[in-house]
C-alpha cells in the first residue's frame, strides 16, 4: 500500500501558495484602489492560509466549527469580488449565510448529540461541515461558470471550474467518513492535495478576468465610431466574416444634403444630426443581433439578419419617416437603399455594393425615399 504524502508540507505548499496570491492581489490593489475587487480576494486567499495553519493547531471542536465557517466565507469573499469587478454590486445576504453554514452544521452534533468540544473523532460534525463546504463550493462555482450579471468570461470560467474540481475530494470524505475510515487528517489531506493543482487555477483564472476586460474594452475602441457609437468597417469585418448568412439585408442610409446643412448650421449641429440617426436606426432595430455601422462621413450601413426583402423596405421606410420627428435639430431626410444577401455573395460587401446601387437610385429620383 503506497504511504499518504505528507500532510505538513502539504499544508506548507497550500498556506505559501495562497499567501503569494493574496499578496499580489494586495499589491495590486495598492495601485488600483478603486478597484474593490482586488481586496476581496486578497481577503478569500489571504483567509483561506490562516484557515489552514488554524487547523494545523487545534483539535477544539468550537475553534474548529469557526474554522469550517471561515473557509465557507472564503468562498463567499471570492464571489464578492467577482460581483465588485462585474458592476460594483454586492452579495446578497443569503450567500452569507451560506458561507457560515458550514460552522454551524460542523457544531450542530455538538448541541443535538451532547458531545464534548474536547471530545475526539466526532465523525457526525465533521461529516455535515464537509456536506456543506462541498455545497458552499459547488453553489458558488456554479454562480461563477453560469454568470450573475453578465456572460462570463475565460478567466472567470476558470476560476468556477477550478472550484467545482474540490468537489470529488469533498465526496470522498464523506464517503470515508461514512464507512467509518475517516478521521480529521484525512479529510484535510484531499482539499489539499486537489489545493496543489486547483488553487493556482483558481487564482490565476481571476488574475485573467481584468486582463481579459482590458482588452475587450480595447478591442471595442478599435472596431467603434467614437462619434456616434456605431460600429466601424473594422467593426463590421470582425462580426461578419465571409459569405453573410442567408436572410441577411443592407440597408444603406446617407444624409440628404448633409454639407450644406454642416455649412449652414456648423459642425457641431452636424455632429448631432449623425448621433441622432443612429439612435432613430437603434431603437427599431428587429433584433439585438442586428448592426449600426458608420462606413464614413455621413454614410451609414444597417445589417439586418433573419429577415426577408420587403421586412427590411418596411424597415427603412419607418427609419426615413423617423427622421422628421427628432426635436431641437433642424429638418434633415435621408435617402435608403436596400439589398438582400445572395447564396453567390462572397462577402457582405457584395450585398451592400448592391444596396449602394439602390440608394444612388433613390438619390437620383429625389432623395428623402427608399429604394
Amino acid at each position: 500500500m503506497l504511504p499518504l504524502p505528507d500532510i505538513t508540507t502539504l499544508r506548507l505548499c497550500s498556506c505559501l501558495a495562497t499567501s503569494a496570491f493574496a499578496a499580489v492581489f494586495l499589491v495590486l490593489w495598492a495601485g488600483r484602489r478603486s478597484e474593490t475587487h482586488w481586496p476581496c480576494w486578497a481577503a478569500s486567499a489571504g483567509g483561506y492560509a490562516f484557515i489552514l495553519v488554524g487547523f494545523a493547531v487545534t483539535t477544539d471542536h468550537v475553534v474548529t466549527a469557526l474554522l469550517f465557517a471561515s473557509l465557507g466565507v472564503t468562498s463567499t469573499l471570492l464571489l464578492a469580488g467577482v460581483r465588485q469587478f462585474e458592476d460594483g454590486g454586492g452579495v446578497p445576504v443569503r450567500f452569507w449565510v451560506l458561507g457560515l453554514s458550514p460552522g454551524l452544521a460542523y457544531a450542530l452534533p455538538l448541541l443535538v448529540l451532547g458531545l464534548a468540544p474536547s471530545e475526539a473523532a466526532a465523525w457526525p460534525c465533521r461529516m455535515l461541515g464537509t456536506a456543506m463546504i462541498a455545497v458552499n463550493t459547488g453553489t458558488i462555482g456554479v454562480i461563477l461558470l453560469l454568470g450573475q450579471t453578465s456572460v462570463p468570461g475565460r478567466g472567470q470560467r476558470i476560476a468556477a471550474v477550478a472550484l467545482l474540481g474540490y468537489l470529488p475530494s469533498y465526496a470522498a470524505d464523506l464517503a470515508f467518513d461514512a464507512v467509518g475510515v475517516g478521521t480529521m487528517q484525512l479529510a484535510a489531506l484531499l482539499p489539499m492535495l486537489s489545493d496543489q493543482l486547483l488553487l493556482g487555477l483558481l487564482h490565476l483564472g481571476l488574475l485573467a478576468m481584468p486582463g481579459e476586460r482590458a482588452q475587450a474594452r480595447l478591442r471595442l475602441l478599435a472596431e467603434q465610431d467614437p462619434l456616434t457609437g456605431a460600429l466601424n468597417r473594422a467593426g463590421l469585418a470582425a462580426r461578419l466574416p465571409g459569405s453573410p448568412p442567408a436572410g441577411t439585408a443592407v440597408v444603406l442610409v446617407d444624409l440628404d444634403h448633409f454639407k450644406a446643412l454642416n455649412d449652414g448650421h456648423g459642425h457641431a449641429v452636424g455632429d448631432a444630426v449623425l448621433k441622432a440617426l443612429v439612435a432613430v436606426v437603434t431603437v427599431r432595430l428587429p433584433s439585438p443581433h442586428d448592426l449600426v455601422v458608420r462606413l464614413g462621413g455621413d454614410e451609414f450601413a444597417v445589417v439586418l439578419r433573419g429577415t426577408t426583402l420587403p421586412e427590411a423596405r418596411a424597415f427603412a421606410d419607418r427609419v426615413r419617416e423617423a427622421t422628421r420627428e427628432v426635436p431641437g435639430l433642424p429638418a434633415w431626410t435621408a435617402s435608403l437603399g436596400v439589398a438582400l444577401s445572395r447564396r453567390d455573395d462572397r462577402s457582405i460587401e457584395e450585398t451592400m455594393a448592391r444596396a449602394d446601387r439602390a440608394l444612388y437610385h433613390a438619390k437620383q429620383t429625389g432623395r428623402d425615399r427608399a429604394a
